[in-house]
């Protein structure tokens, strides 16, 4: 590992992430992150090779950010946030970025979060967003793209269509990366507790918060959304998984590529080692300027383009 590399993460354990999101009773943390999310905004995005715009869905903001010289593939980029925080200017500015090099147009939703619904309300309004894209894109020219928690929902949208909504077609490729799932097993509970003490990010205790958190107060939440490992995967289209080997997170990819291996699924499991949590889309140091470069890469071959 690059000096520059070690010395992000004692920055960020200094800064006590982790403490973010555990020693907090939940009602405390969601109304924590709602004073966040009120003072957070969209950024006003410019780039003379894009229409930029926004749209509705379920009265909720997508950003479309589309090439003026005409693409026909697009990308539903969806940024995690533990499904509490909305996504922040970086992140949305990096999905501008990830449009610019892959050459895909980007959708960008600002999906209801865990802090005001259940879990199902997310899935529902990214559905409706699926099918807005549907109205300009083959579904085989639309690839998804999710970190964190969003890697969660992108994945997540293979058992959601397979849970009563079969009329619509699955996406051509989907990139799960750092995809956060609550623990299932004693298993997955001890190899996340030992990545704890490695994780300089996401807290082991915050996966075991975050069933109620998703819940939100209804039980009748599908238990694919909050154990995303149990879901059906029939009819799957590719997936890509990348992880940090540093994070806890980590611990469920055995699982998922249980269920990939059980429903047939064509996967490949990325495994950064030595790195943090969703390094790809924090390239700040070489190691991680060489997973986005990878994930670049990557998106462009799900989408059936060159390079």
């Amino acid at each position: 590992m690059t000096i520059r590399y070690e010395i992000l993460k004692r920055l960020v354990r200094a800064a006590n992430i982790k403490g973010q999101w555990a020693g907090m009773r939940t009602e405390a943390l969601l109304e924590s992150r709602r004073r966040q999310n009120a003072k957070n905004r969209i950024p006003d995005l410019k780039d003379d090779a894009f229409e930029i715009s926004r749209v509705e869905v379920m009265g909720c903001p997508v950003l479309k950010l589309i090439h003026r010289q005409k693409a026909d593939r697009a990308n539903l980029f969806l940024i995690g946030g533990g499904m509490i925080s909305a996504p922040r200017p970086g992140a949305v500015k990096k999905a501008l970025r990830f449009a610019k090099e892959t050459g895909l147009d980007v959708f960008v939703p600002y999906y209801p979060l865990c802090t005001d619904y259940p879990l199902t309300r997310a899935y529902a309004m990214i559905h409706e967003t699926y099918k807005v894209m549907l109205g300009d894109y083959d579904a085989a020219h639309i690839s998804v793209l999710g970190t964190s928690s969003g890697g969660n929902l992108a994945l997540g949208m293979v058992p959601y269509i397979n849970d009563g909504h079969g009329d619509t077609p699955m996406p051509g490729y989907i990139m799960a990366i750092s995809p956060g799932t609550c623990v299932d097993t004693d298993e997955e509970w001890r190899r996340m507790q030992a990545l704890d003490k490695l994780d300089v990010a996401i807290p082991a205790e915050y996966m075991r918060t975050a069933v109620e958190i998703m819940r939100h107060g209804d039980d009748g939440v599908p238990e694919y959304m909050i154990w995303l490992q149990k879901g059906d995967f029939t009819h799957c289209p590719p997936v890509t998984f990348m992880y940090g080997s540093d994070e806890t997170l980590y611990a469920c990819a055995p699982s998922f590529e249980a269920a990939m291996q059980k429903y047939g699924v064509d996967y490949e499991m990325i495994v950064g080692e030595g790195m943090f949590h969703c390094y790809p889309v924090f390239p700040v140091c070489r190691e991680a300027k060489e997973g986005w470069k990878q994930m670049i890469r990557l998106a462009k071959r799900g989408a059936g383009l060159k390079g």
